[in-house]
């Protein structure tokens, strides 16, 4: 995993940001460090004396002010032409930026976000000596290779990058955090995670100045760059805020469930090694017995993980060897070191995350749902691994414009995985007319394994033949009331 060395202070964590992209200054030896651009609503200027002044339009800004908006928005252009939008209730302070001297090694942009929210486009400080640029909050560092981001410093600090890749620190270590993700620390000590949640940086109403349009600002390819006010969120969807905690690559198992070109459908639950990316995605699983059953993906759509269990979409890969061109695939995956050591399972798994639902019908996807769409619950009584018991699960699946929900219950059971055996599957609109059909392999409609040392998590594939085409999905669950 890319990573800045950066040197964490034992004072409040620095949120250092170093960014590389070039940008015309045309102020290379100006000692002032920017102007405001923009101002809608009220906003002050403050000195390093402690001098207040109402910040207007063209109102100077140099090393030491701090920047505060009460209900209003800013916008700075700083002497190296980035720009930095400030939110409402937002506190920025201008520690040491400066273009002078004739070396990158004597720039300064040190920038203090204290409160609220920003977004920015870099300019060229930082370009050659990326720790001449640092944006501070109190509990995280994060190392940027890019040139467009948005960051939060309100409990906890939320990163989401537009362009290029960042390196989210603090003293509990480190993540990386690529173009359309995002990343949170919730405090100075914790492990920062990839998140879905991106920083919460509202949009401004309607007539005022929402996004930088500034074509002198561009990427490393040349490309101008433009930050919208909406901000970026992770390709898993929202997920309410649920943090991602990607899984080591090792020894493990899937619920997979898959789609050829030729629009043959299959899922198995296997086991044997997994291969993570440094987003969570799995990208590669091998079979411990047979390369048929080797998969690899090309295009991940969708995923998700919790440091206990993944789960995600692909739309184009291949299985075995060599490869059969794959369309769909959806899964759920577990670690070997986060096997099942309870002697019970009893009690009620909710849904809360889930690939985004698909329909497929001779090798074409004729309809895609929406990431962490699906819910359900699933309730659980096997008081003794070693015989099994009873489980029961309901799943509410919206996808082409109708809900399917199936009823079911799983009577076979194996360790900690489980089939569906019996099931009622329902529609809202047309799709099962005549009926619908699960077709999980030796089951009915449902597949899937308990994962935790304390069976902490279920993953499953579901699947059934509709009129619209085959219906599949993965979804993931977990006793209310666990952490996320």
């Amino acid at each position: 995993m890319p990573q800045i060395s950066l040197r964490v202070p034992s004072r409040p964590v620095l949120l250092a940001l170093c960014m590389l992209v070039v940008a015309p200054t045309g102020a290379d030896a100006q000692t002032g460090a920017g102007s405001v651009e923009f101002v809608s609503g009220e906003a002050t200027l403050r000195s390093a004396a402690g001098v207040s002044r109402p910040a207007t339009r063209g109102s100077a800004i140099n090393s030491g002010d701090s920047i505060e908006t009460a209900q209003g928005r800013v916008q700075l252009r700083m002497v190296d032409g980035a720009y930095i939008s400030l939110q409402p209730q937002t506190l920025l302070r201008v520690e040491d930026y400066q273009m002078a001297g004739s070396t990158a090694a004597e720039e300064r942009g040190f920038l203090g976000l204290l409160r609220g929210g920003l977004r920015t486009v870099t300019g060229s400080i930082g370009r050659i000596n990326r720790g001449g640029y640092r944006l501070t909050t109190p509990t995280a560092t994060v190392g940027i290779r890019g040139t467009a981001f948005s960051v939060s410093a309100d409990a906890g600090t939320r990163l989401a990058v537009s362009e290029g890749i960042a390196a989210l620190c603090n003293n509990g270590g480190c993540v990386d955090v690529g173009a359309g993700q995002s990343g949170f620390a919730p405090d100075a000590q914790t492990r920062p995670a990839l998140a879905f949640r991106a920083p919460s940086l509202p949009p401004s109403a309607s007539g005022q100045q929402s996004s930088f349009v500034v074509a002198e600002n561009r990427n490393n390819s040349g490309q101008s760059v433009t930050v919208a006010a909406s901000g970026s969120t992770h390709s898993g969807g929202s997920g309410g805020g649920m943090i991602m905690v990607p899984l080591p690559s090792g020894a493990g198992g899937v619920a997979i469930a898959s789609t050829t070109s030729a629009g043959v459908f299959s899922a198995g639950l296997l086991g044997g090694t997994n291969t993570f990316g440094p987003g969570g995605e799995l990208n590669q699983f091998t079979d411990g017995c047979c390369a048929a059953n080797n998969f690899t993906a090309t295009a991940v759509a969708d995923n998700g993980a919790d440091g206990i269990i993944a789960w995600g979409r692909w739309t184009n890969g291949g299985r075995g060897s060599p490869p059969n061109p794959l369309i769909m695939v959806h899964y759920a995956a577990n670690l070997s070191a986060n096997a099942v050591t309870a002697t019970s399972i009893i009690g009620t798994y909710d849904v809360y995350a889930s690939s985004a639902p698909t329909i497929t019908s001779g090798g074409t996807v004729v309809a895609t749902g929406t990431s962490n769409s699906v819910t359900g619950s699933m309730n659980v009584n096997f008081p003794n691994l070693t015989s099994g018991g009873t489980l029961t699960y309901n799943l509410s699946i919206p996808v082409a414009a109708q809900t399917f929900t199936i009823n079911g219950a799983a009577n076979q059971f194996s360790g900690s995985a489980f089939l569906g055996s019996t099931s009622t599957i329902t529609s809202s609109g047309a799709a099962c007319t005549p009926s619908c059909t699960g077709n999980i392999p030796f089951g009915n409609a449902i597949q899937g394994f308990f994962t935790g040392t304390a069976a902490q998590r279920a993953g499953a594939n579901y699947g059934f033949t509709s009129a619209l085409g085959q219906v599949s999905g993965a979804v993931v669950m977990r006793p209310p009331g666990a952490p996320p």
